[in-house]
């Protein structure tokens, strides 16, 4: 055999194995991009994505084929608390593009195709793009405000599901009589004479079963709580009436209220009765924390992002308060189901709250001021029909392109 035939075969040997082993990593890689139930997405060094999973598919609503070549900026649109855009400054990616680092985690607000935000855990892991052309980044987006319970947890979280479906009913029973209880006792007040020294008594009870209404009212919005009955509704409206119902007791309480809000906000999709319990329990929540002191709420609202008004996906409020804050290691339970730091209640405001906020495809999220106090940001998204005409003749028209253009080819990066 010639060197030369010989040499061709050495290569043609080379080209297959090359082959065989990409086709290897490439099922391997697809099977896992099924397989895992974290949302995980693939970007490229110019901020393009070039892998996305089924989990990123149901989490973010974009189909793999719509996500793959486009600007990880318009899939993701990754945001800040107050509603700045990532891709402005403090983008998760650029420690690894920019830096060199090898692994970058950050907390984000991630705004899927449909307008729901989510709290994701964007953490990217450095690896070598497939032919050497730069670095990929591959990224795990995990809920960053739950973590799943696996293994034998799935037992125990399976028997608390069924304790609480028990205590709902049970709850339900005692509520009917109490009714009934309330009435009579009303019944007898009406009938007793107005000096009778029986009336304080009475009506102190009334008072009791009150208060024990509540609290199973609490406990079965938590338990049960309803689908949201939407309508699109002024929710700056709304926010004024909360602020207005809770004024009295704010004054009472020394707190002075102090709002920034922007004018003209676009209607949302909402179930007005639902966001005012959400508004009503941040406010009662700031004024708890400020009631021995006194001190000032700042409540603000304005379309998100501030940084392209062009483009809005939201709408927040931030509720800030002079109080003495989140306690430290505070940060995660905070919204959790019987947490409170007051003696009167169950401590499901602010999960009814959370729960309100998700139903709606939003979220509420809490931190402490850098000068002190707590700050509570509620996120509504705007209904696809309340966002600029411009901006989807412009996303029509991107896709119209890129139906006609290659992905990689011609295309601007972020």
């Amino acid at each position: 055999m010639s060197p030369a035939r010989r040499k061709s075969r050495r290569k043609n040997r080379h080209k297959i194995g090359a082959m065989l082993e990409r086709d290897l990593h490439s099922g391997v890689l697809g099977a896992l991009l099924r397989a895992n139930r974290d949302a995980i997405v693939v970007i490229d060094s110019d901020k393009r994505v070039v892998e996305f999973s089924a989990s990123a598919e149901s989490t973010l609503a974009w189909e793999r084929d719509e996500a793959i070549g486009r600007p990880c900026a318009e899939i993701l649109r990754c945001q800040d608390v107050d509603g700045g855009l990532l891709c402005d400054g403090g983008c998760p990616l650029d420690p690894i593009l920019r830096e060199r680092a090898e692994r970058s985690t950050l907390p984000t607000l991630i705004t899927s195709k449909t307008g729901d935000v989510n709290f994701l855990e964007s953490d990217y892991t450095a690896t070598a793009a497939p032919g050497g052309g730069g670095v990929h980044c591959v990224g795990v987006l995990r809920n960053a405000e739950e973590g799943e319970w696996i293994g034998s947890f799935g037992a125990e979280t399976k028997r608390l599901l069924s304790l609480g479906t028990i205590s709902a009913g049970i709850a339900h029973e005692i509520r009917n009589p109490l009714t009934g209880i309330r009435t009579t006792i009303q019944y007898v007040l009406k009938h007793l004479d107005s000096n009778d020294g029986n009336r304080e008594s009475l009506t102190a009870s009334i008072k009791e079963l009150d208060r024990i209404e509540a609290v199973i009212s609490d406990f079965l919005a938590y338990a049960r709580p309803p689908a949201p009955r939407r309508r699109l509704c002024h929710v700056h409206r709304i926010l004024v009436e909360s602020l207005a119902l809770a004024r009295e007791s704010l004054e009472s309480a020394g707190i002075e209220l102090v709002t920034d809000l922007e004018e003209e906000l676009p209607k949302l999709n909402v179930d007005a009765n639902m966001i005012r319990e959400v508004f009503l329990n941040v406010i009662m929540n700031a004024r708890d924390a400020m009631r021995r002191k006194g001190g000032t709420l700042r409540v603000s609202s304005w379309l998100s992002p501030r940084s392209n008004r062009s483009e809005p996906n939201s709408v927040r409020f931030a509720f800030s308060d002079t109080g003495p804050g989140i306690p430290e290691g505070r940060s995660a339970d905070i919204f959790e189901p019987f947490i409170s730091a007051s003696a009167k209640g169950l401590g499901l405001g602010l999960s009814i709250s959370q729960r309100i906020c998700r139903a709606h495809g939003g979220l509420i999220s809490a931190s402490n001021n850098a000068d002190g106090g707590a700050r509570f940001t509620v996120i509504l998204p705007l209904p696809p029909a309340s966002r600029p005409k411009e901006q989807d003749e412009k996303r029509r028209a991107t896709d119209r392109a890129e139906e006609r253009v290659p992905v990689g080819a011609g295309k601007e990066t972020e």
